[in-house]
Parts: structure tokens; sequence; C-alpha cells
């Protein structure tokens, strides 16, 4: 189950691979109608929001790292569960593409995939960002045929494929 959507941005968006994580909170946020039109636009005039609301939550994306310059900043936000002594992964993602921006959370129940209304929109989803950000789904084997009948599995695998390609360019950074 999930909630998937896709979206024009007129708002500049800088040419940079920075991968952010987002708290589970944080990242719920995101999923807003109020914070995806601003996030999406820098026309205030043209949501329907208050000045000061407009001003309070690019304020909040700007503290939150994903608007800098009056430009979308992130290639991709996933979200994470802070725990007593780890950080737990989630399950969604956030992800920034020319003039789209694309978002999923598996942890809502809107959507289910046998029954997906947008699940066309969902398999280019995926293939935009594969294609994108260069990350291998894996070798197509019966699983991951059966997986495209089920994106949920494929979208679970492609944020654990962003994470984990942003780890490696950190350890890279970090030792370098």
């Amino acid at each position: 189950m999930c909630d998937y959507r896709i979206f024009s941005t007129d708002r500049p968006v800088k040419k940079i691979e920075k991968v952010v994580m987002l708290s589970r909170e944080n990242f719920n946020k995101l999923g807003t109608e109020n914070y995806q039109k601003v996030l999406s636009s820098d026309r205030r005039e043209t949501l329907g929001l208050s000045k000061s609301y407009y001003y309070y939550i690019l304020e909040d994306l700007k503290r939150m790292g994903l608007v800098e310059d009056n430009a979308i900043s992130f290639k991709a936000v996933i979200p994470f569960i802070p725990r007593e002594s780890s950080l737990d992964l989630d399950n969604g993602v956030l992800y920034s593409s020319k003039n789209h921006l694309i978002f999923i959370d598996m942890g809502s129940s809107k959507y289910e995939c046998k029954t997906c209304p947008v699940f066309a929109e969902c398999i280019y989803g995926i293939r935009r960002i594969v294609s994108e950000m260069k990350i291998r789904p894996g070798p197509i084997d019966e699983e991951t045929a059966r997986d495209l009948r089920i994106p949920s599995t494929l979208w679970n695998k492609l944020v654990k494929g962003i994470f984990g390609k942003s780890v490696v360019r950190l350890d890279a950074i970090m030792l370098g």
C-alpha cells in the first residue's frame, strides 16, 4: 500500500546529487498538499496560501535542507525512524527530476498495487529514477519479473539502492 504522486515544478532545480535523510515526521509533511505546493512553485500568489503561511513552509523546507537560494537543492529525500541506538530506513522517497517531483510513501494506505489507479505512472516513476540515478535493481530473474506486477517491492528495493549509493559516496568522502 502506498501514496504515489508525480507533479510538475516551476521552482528552479539545482544540478545536485545530494540525498537528504529526514525523520519520518518531517517526511510526512512533504506528503501534504501545501508543502508540495510551496516546494514545487516559487510563485506565492498563484498557490492560494497566505503570505505568512507560504513563508513559514518555505523556511521549514530551507531548514530541512531541501530549498537553497530559492531552488530545489536535493536529488532524493529518504525518511528514517530514530530508534534507541540506531536509525531505521523507512520506505518512501521524494525525488527531483528536472521539472518534476516524484513522491512515494510506502507507509500510506491510499493505494494498493492490485487495484491501483496510478499503476502506469508508478512504473514510469520507478524507471525514471533507476535510469537517472543509474541504480541497478538486480538481475532480471523470476522474482524480479513478479515484482513488475507489484511495484511496491521494486520501490522498496529502489529506496535501499538510493541509500546504498549515497552511503558509498559518503564513505568515499570521509575516507578521501
